[in-house]
């Protein structure tokens, strides 16, 4: 980090240098984006959970079926998958956001370097523009389109366990300003 300052400065030669600090776990947790993403991600786990009870309930039905047990567990590495992927797609967009935020922020308030606040030993509060970035990022909305999972169906002659109204689509969350 002290490199970077000093690579910072020398470059720039005399000319006076506008830094800036930045939280860019505040950036996840409090912007529109953020949110959504980890609502997003809720859902998801909350219809993943649906389906794991479904299964749980056919398996105390018929817990010698091999052929039941070996299908859930190919069934719940694919879940697996799934949720990896779509955390992946919702870090990669926020990343992509915060990103395109801070860049246009620097740009528009002539800042030299915006730099990330962990690690630092001391900086002037005065210097933290997190909430300004956090309003740049809410002025794009995200979307994250709803996943569909593979509903767990009992085998022919077999019966599902009841459960009440249980969805297996999350809703896709949106963020509109």
């Amino acid at each position: 980090l002290a490199l970077s300052l000093v690579l910072v400065f020398s470059v720039a030669g005399c000319t006076a240098n506008k830094i800036a600090v930045v939280n860019p776990a505040r950036l996840f947790q409090e912007s529109d984006s953020g949110k959504a993403g980890f609502e997003h991600l809720k859902q998801l786990e909350t219809a993943m959970q649906e389906q794991v009870t479904v299964a749980q309930g056919m398996l105390e039905k018929s817990p010698n079926d091999e052929a039941l047990r070996s299908r859930f567990q190919k069934t719940f590495s694919g879940y697996q998958q799934l949720v990896n992927d779509e955390q992946q797609k919702v870090v990669t967009k926020i990343n992509d956001l915060v990103q395109k935020s801070l860049d246009a922020y620097r740009t528009q308030k002539g800042y030299t370097v915006i730099i990330n606040s962990d690690g630092l030993l001391s900086y002037d509060p005065k210097a933290d523009v997190t909430t300004e970035i956090i309003a740049e990022m809410n002025r794009t909305p995200v979307t994250f389109e709803p996943v569909k999972l593979e509903e767990i169906a009992p085998a022919k002659g077999q019966e599902a366990p009841q459960k009440d109204a249980a969805k297996s689509e999350p809703s896709g969350t949106s963020v509109k300003k």
